[in-house]
């Protein structure tokens, strides 16, 4: 089976989105689009890296589009504890819902992701929508 290799997040803002999942996922943006989300300078189809340096996990690339449907073309299952939880929110994402055993937050323009307990992630329940 081949490996997943990147995920593309589709955004209106990359200005906005890419500190918010480097944030969010401890992965940190490529050194040359350090420099064009500081200089503002993102051309209007470029897109921002986010890459671990140790090649363990994947990339994430965020990318502008300009026709997106609500709640977004992304949908991420995140794994972690309290503490990590209040790093998202302290990050810019907002609770949508809480549910038994996890919790639907959105990014700032309004992509949905869920939150789920250590513990529940390797259960055999799925959260819904997948």
């Amino acid at each position: 089976m081949p490996d997943l290799a990147a995920i593309v997040i589709h955004c209106r803002d990359p200005y906005l989105l890419a500190p918010f999942w480097s944030a969010v996922t401890g992965l940190p943006v490529a050194e040359e689009d350090q420099v064009r989300l500081a200089d503002r300078s993102l051309g209007p189809t470029e897109a921002v890296l986010l890459r671990d340096p140790s090649g363990h996990r994947p990339d994430i690339w965020i990318s502008p589009a300009d026709d997106l449907p609500a709640p977004g073309r992304i949908h991420l299952d995140l794994v972690g504890d309290a503490e990590e939880r209040a790093a998202v929110l302290d990050a810019g994402a907002t609770v949508v819902r809480e549910l038994p055993r996890w919790t639907v937050l959105a990014d700032p323009e309004g992509n949905e992701f869920c939150l789920l307990p250590r513990a529940e992630a390797h259960g055999d329940q799925t959260p819904p929508g997948h």
